[in-house]
């Protein structure tokens, strides 16, 4: 599975769960997407032959330290998803499904 972080994750501590679990872990700088808007990195994911599937981070703060826990999460539960899925994460850790 590929995964793709966006450009408030550009800390490469930040991809050792999923690299972990054997992902394929780029962030947009990785892809040369730095500086596009959202749906246009979308847009360009969407040409990747693996499947998409989009986790939203609702959080206070972009600070490596604070989020690490939480990719650990997603990492857990990242597979379990649906092609197309769309869920965010908040700062409790709460999954909401049905995010758009």
């Amino acid at each position: 599975m590929l995964i793709l972080m966006d450009e408030n994750l550009l800390s490469k501590k930040l991809k050792q769960p999923f690299l972990r679990s054997s992902f394929d872990v780029y962030n947009v700088d990785d892809m040369g997407w730095r500086g596009f808007k959202d749906k246009e990195i979308l847009d360009l994911a969407e040409k990747y032959p693996k499947v998409l599937r989009i986790v939203i981070l609702d959080t206070r703060s972009t600070r490596p330290d604070y989020l690490l826990p939480m990719m650990e999460k997603i990492n857990n539960f990242v597979l379990s998803l649906s092609i197309g899925e769309v869920v965010s994460i908040n700062d409790m850790g709460e999954i909401k499904r049905d995010f758009l």
